[in-house]
């Protein structure tokens, strides 16, 4: 009889102990979806989040180029890129009132990663203004990687948080990290 008293104490304590693993790896998932703000104040939830620099460097130790780098010769080059060497344009052909493809240019050593937040402002009297969205869209959080050419394309649809945009002229505005983006214009006709 006490046997079994140990055993059905064991088997709950177990039990208990499983719950809370599964109720922790539970909460800290749903604390790993980023939630953004962007300049025009709406919410945008990031999905698939792999941000985490070690991450994308990791994918980088992928690429032969990088793969016989110490970690200091990264993270030296990683110290000396600069936005400046990084340009996007609109794809030709891909333009619509719905989205659009844009092609990164990325001229740096050890060249940043791009996702697929955006922002998009309108010229009105002279000054950009951001777009008011119609609410909460959602992000695939990925990172492009810039491929060997030093290019990336990244397609983009702005329909579910701005609407078609109507005749105009535009700027589109990526973030590629906290504190630096790069922005490209295009008209609406």
């Amino acid at each position: 009889m006490k046997d079994n008293k140990k055993l059905i104490i064991a088997l709950t304590l177990v039990i208990v102990v499983l719950v809370a693993i599964i109720v922790y790896l539970l909460l800290n998932n749903a604390e790993n979806k980023n939630v953004n703000t962007t300049s025009g104040g709406e919410e945008v939830v990031a999905i698939n989040a792999i941000n985490d620099e070690n991450a994308i460097n990791e994918l980088y130790k992928l690429n032969d180029k990088y793969a016989n780098l110490t970690s200091e010769q990264i993270n030296e080059m990683i110290e000396k890129r600069s936005i400046d060497k990084v340009s996007m344009v609109i794809k030709d052909g891909t333009l619509t009132k719905e989205g659009a493809a844009v092609v990164i240019t990325d001229k740096n050593d050890y060249p940043f990663s791009y996702g697929e937040d955006f922002n998009i402002q309108k010229l009105k009297d002279g000054k950009w203004e951001d777009l008011k969205s119609i609410g909460n869209s959602y992000i695939n959080d990925i990172a492009h990687v810039i491929k060997e050419d030093g290019t990336t394309e990244v397609k983009l649809n702005w329909k579910d948080r701005y609407g078609d945009l109507e005749t105009g002229n535009y700027k589109l505005i990526m973030p590629v990290n906290q504190e630096e983006s790069i922005s490209t214009e295009f008209e609406i006709k």
